[in-house]
């Protein structure tokens, strides 16, 4: 009997460097949590105080849209908007939103037919987007992030 507990007492000290138990450091954990990360997308898009309590990204992206939808959609009703055409027209604003919540303005895509006949319509827009109230910006994790975006305006 004690000759069976030796053998397995020793064959377990022997086979004991075979668990080769490596210990993580902080920094490889986080590195290979970094790397688990999707950083093109936003866990939260921006929003604003009447947006009420966001639960979740579609929530916030709609939110978000609709707001700026609206208040550009009001503001343009104000102003007089001529097209030719009979069908509808797509502007595409792109903003850049920083993670302090300040929106800028990238670019603004006009079609070319829109923009002869409405010449002021570029500096309409921007006064528009001026009219927004304050934002909260985008999410990840928790923190806030910057996020560049765009938004297409359908002129009837």
């Amino acid at each position: 009997m004690k000759s069976w507990f030796w053998f397995l007492s020793i064959l377990l000290l022997v086979s004991c460097k075979d668990f080769d138990l490596k210990k993580q450091s902080a920094d490889q954990i986080l590195e290979k949590e970094m790397k688990s990360i999707n950083w093109n997308e936003v866990d939260f898009y921006p929003t604003f105080q009447n947006c009420g309590t966001i639960t979740s990204k579609a929530e916030s992206k709609t939110c978000f849209e609709s707001k700026i939808k609206k208040t550009i959609n009001d503001y343009l009703a104000s102003h007089q908007i001529s097209t030719t055409s009979s069908t509808q027209d797509t502007l595409v604003i792109k903003f850049f939103i920083t993670a302090e919540g300040a929106l800028n303005i990238e670019e603004i895509r006009i079609p070319d037919k829109i923009d002869s006949q409405n010449p002021q319509l570029r500096e309409v827009l921007k006064k528009a987007i001026s009219e927004l109230p304050e934002m909260y910006p985008a999410q990840k994790r928790s923190v806030p992030v910057s996020l560049h975006t765009q938004l297409p305006i359908i002129l009837k």
